[in-house]
């Protein structure tokens, strides 16, 4: 397996960032869960550590849209490049759209029409759609196979409504995107969660266009 890269390229860009000191993974890992002990009465994003494991979610509030309406966005699966940041390339490889078992190629990088990159790594993965509830606006997905260091990678993306206790649902909605990963050579679960969260803020913003300008 390909050790992950600081890439430049989105949309597997991880953000890092320079510390003073080095803590132990093991501290680290506590320090991070308990901070998103914290974070998740704010809705911000959470991440541990599970019998080797990592885990994380993030969550993005839209003022505007109803879930109803941004659900067929995220249902949308192989059109991912309209919303992820830096998402050149996304399509049907095969399966049955809308059904369990439909895999897309994503990459970011664009080919000259020889084929070359000009120097630029492409980043790849094939991602296969494993459930996905329409009543419940839920969908889940596995990496298959990618050149970007993930060993396994789950990702679950739901739409619910925001009622404000009255029970209408009109008061917009929210995203929450949540995964559970083998570890990644070289990073912390941390840079992970970043990625996840700033992806998710982009795409939430994008949907919110598309549906007030529709």
């Amino acid at each position: 397996m390909l050790r992950l890269e600081r890439w430049n390229a989105v949309p597997f860009q991880l953000c890092t960032r320079e510390v003073g000191h080095r803590m132990a993974p093991r501290a680290l890992m506590k320090a991070v869960d308990e901070l998103a002990t914290l974070n998740e009465p704010l809705g911000l994003p959470s991440t541990k550590e599970t019998q080797g494991k990592w885990e994380g979610k993030a969550t993005v509030e839209l003022k505007g849209p109803t879930a109803d309406q941004v659900w067929p966005f995220l249902a949308d699966f192989c059109n991912l490049h309209k919303w992820l940041p830096g998402v050149d390339t996304c399509y049907q490889v095969e399966g049955e759209l809308g059904q369990p078992g439909l895999v897309r190629y994503c990459s970011s990088g664009t080919a000259s029409s020889e084929g070359s990159h000009e120097g630029n790594k492409v980043i790849w993965a094939k991602e296969k759609l494993i459930m996905i509830n329409p009543s419940e606006r839920c969908l889940s997905y596995e990496i298959l196979e990618n050149n970007a260091g993930f060993k396994s990678y789950v990702a679950t993306m739901k739409a619910f409504p925001i009622n404000n206790g009255d029970g209408d649902g009109q008061h917009g909605c929210k995203i929450e995107w949540s995964f559970i990963a083998d570890p990644i050579e070289g990073w912390p679960l941390e840079d992970l969660n970043s990625y996840v969260n700033s992806s998710l803020q982009f795409m939430g913003q994008k949907m919110e266009q598309a549906v007030l300008s529709g």
